[in-house]
């Protein structure tokens, strides 16, 4: 993997271009959310998820504070965020193939800031499903 795959995710989040998503999403990527209890696997799943994910996190302060490229392979970055004064920390795991992101995982704290961000993701992923309509 080249920085350029985590670079690009990088300018999405901050940008809030998701529209780019979709040329670094391997076909078979599978995407771990904090909350929902099965993975969700495939282009078009992930495309969702994280979408809604930049969607969210756009306009809330978020920033990476630490990174780590490992293997050329495997890229953990914690995370901060706002949420109405409720500050959001995580960490996302990302791991690529081919230089396109094949795994996805995301880990949040505290649980005040699992539920808010919960919440908001609830309503992008509705709002996504129904712009594919």
């Amino acid at each position: 993997m080249s920085n350029t795959t985590i670079n690009t995710w990088k300018s999405i989040i901050n940008t809030g271009n998701h529209k780019e998503l979709i040329n670094i999403i391997h076909e078979n990527a599978i995407f771990h959310s904090p909350v929902v209890f099965t993975p969700q696997e495939g282009k078009e799943k992930v495309l969702k998820y994280l979408s809604s994910a930049v969607e969210i996190f756009k306009e809330r302060n978020f920033y990476y504070t630490e990174n780590i490229l490992t293997d050329n392979i495997s890229f953990y970055a914690e995370f901060k965020a706002s949420f109405n004064k409720i500050e959001v920390n995580g960490i996302d795991f990302i791991k690529c193939e081919n230089n396109l992101i094949k795994e996805f995982k995301v880990f949040l704290r505290p649980v005040k800031g699992i539920e808010v961000v919960w919440k908001e993701m609830q309503k992008k992923i509705i709002e996504y499903d129904s712009n594919l309509q």
